[in-house]
């Protein structure tokens, strides 16, 4: 079994992303722990990627206080015995899960974790409140519902110079009011470490199957600002849009700058990750697993289109939904592999111009931004850009050319493992040889969403264009 881990340290300065401004200093340390999943052959409850044994090594030497805001926990038994033990010495610890309007975790061990740490807390009353005050989602869209969609429609156009791409997005079931998730991922320990990122608890995060980022921060400032971000929930019981915001958190912490936002407060990707992609000048690389925002959608175009090198790398699950993007990304000639690995492209990341490294729990999705408990930290300077790129080239090499084109079934004889790693990868309550994309004869996928390339009217891209769009056609496990 093969699982790499690219780790680094503290080193030079680097630029602002939003330009010189004064930036307060903290001593300390950040370290980027990116992992990949290649040659791992199923979720594990073990504890020896670095994601995990970082993590485990801060609750070993929790002094005084942990405190966790975590989507759940499932089949980590080390992580668990350690939390355990450090309750047992004295070490406070408090922490936030995800409970859905019914009060139920997706995680199978999260109960385990609530009995053992017993003061942990969830956004079920929240999400009750938010649900009473919801009113009924009525579309405003103009443009042709395609056939067997019936979600929340979007018509979208996208400029790619003498002509333009034009869709109409919606996910095959209608979206019922289900809540937002509490979807962090974090750590602080001892008022002073951060562990963060996309990495859940669980044997596929921390065991290692899933492509995943961390950020280990040292820092009593940063640690505080999470503090308190996880003081909203646990204390108030403010969670999603009752959160208040606060005063911009950026801090120089050894080599790195640090810009820490939280969703939906912050607005990270309208205020602050739109604008950095609207700045590069080389190179745009990005490895998520959802990518559904029409907003950065246009960003990775307008960048390609002014000569920036984009690509992009999604999870083969996420490229079944009924929002994704990446079919209008290659319509605009930006290269897209859809990952094949068995375990998921679960970071939520990019990397611009060699700098600038984007990364925390939030999905690149207007849920993400607007509804959801996340985090977000963008990390500035040249050695951990460099870092991501160097990670982001071996990702994107260890992907077929045929996969610039087309999509992956996530459970098939095309995606490694995934008939053998007893996870029902696609979500449709199956797996492994039960699932049909495991068999000699595998269905085709179902059509995602249409779209079309036509030309600008009098200049100009036109989301109402009244031409039908046609399905796009069925697409096979290979």
């Amino acid at each position: 079994m093969f699982a790499a881990v690219f780790v680094v340290g503290c080193g030079g300065a680097s630029a602002h992303p939003h330009g010189p401004a004064e930036v307060a200093e903290d001593p300390g340390s950040v370290r980027l722990i990116l992992h990949d999943p290649t040659g791992t052959t199923a979720p594990k409850d073990e504890c020896a990627s670095e994601l995990c044994t970082s993590l485990l090594g801060l609750i070993e030497g929790a002094a005084t206080s942990i405190d966790f805001a975590v989507y759940g926990m499932r089949n980590q038994t080390r992580l668990l015995d350690a939390l355990k033990a450090a309750k047992t010495r004295g070490v406070k610890i408090r922490g936030v899960v995800d409970r859905d309007i019914e009060g139920r975790n997706y995680y199978s061990s999260t109960e385990k974790l609530v009995a053992a740490v017993g003061d942990v807390r969830s956004d079920y009353e929240a999400d009750k409140k938010i649900a009473e005050q919801n009113q009924p989602f009525e579309s405003r869209a103009t443009c042709r519902r395609p056939l067997g969609f019936a979600g929340p429609l979007q018509c979208l156009t996208y400029d790619l110079g003498d002509r333009c791409v034009v869709a109409a997005h919606a996910s095959r079931e209608a979206l019922g009011e289900e809540g937002s998730i509490m979807h962090n991922k974090f750590f602080v320990v001892d008022e002073r470490w951060v562990w963060t990122g996309s990495t859940n608890v669980s044997d596929s995060g921390t065991g290692g199957y899933n492509a995943n980022l961390i950020t280990l921060v040292d820092s009593k400032r940063v640690a505080r600002w999470y503090t308190e971000e996880f003081e909203q929930m646990y204390e108030s019981g403010r969670y999603h849009g009752l959160k208040e915001s606060r005063p911009p958190m950026e801090v120089r912490v050894g080599d790195a700058k640090l810009h820490v936002l939280f969703s939906p407060q912050d607005r990270p990707i309208s205020d602050h990750v739109r604008r950095i992609l609207r700045g590069a000048k080389k190179r745009i690389d990005v490895g998520v697993f959802f990518l559904t925002h029409k907003g950065i959608t246009a960003d990775l175009i307008a960048a390609h289109r002014r000569g920036v090198k984009v690509r992009v790398i999604i999870d083969a699950t996420a490229a079944k939904n009924g929002y994704t993007k990446h079919e209008l990304l290659r319509a605009a000639s930006i290269p897209v592999k859809i990952e094949t690995w068995g375990g998921k492209m679960h970071m939520k990341s990019a990397a611009v111009d060699g700098r600038t490294v984007i990364t925390g729990s939030m999905n690149f999705t207007t849920a993400g931004e607007f509804g959801n408990d996340e985090n977000t930290i963008i990390v500035v300077g040249e050695r951990y850009g460099a870092q991501y790129e160097k990670f982001f080239d071996k990702l994107w090499n260890s992907l077929g050319d045929q996969w610039l084109v087309g999509r992956p079934d996530p459970e098939s004889k095309s995606s490694s493992t995934s008939c053998t790693d007893g996870v029902d990868n696609d979500f449709d309550r199956k797996a492994d040889a039960a699932d049909p994309g495991c068999g000699d004869d595998p269905p085709p996928l179902p059509a995602l969403p249409p779209w079309r390339i036509v030309p600008k009217r009098e200049g100009v891209c036109d989301v109402d264009d009244p031409s039908p769009l046609e399905s796009s056609k069925p697409e096979g496990a290979s």
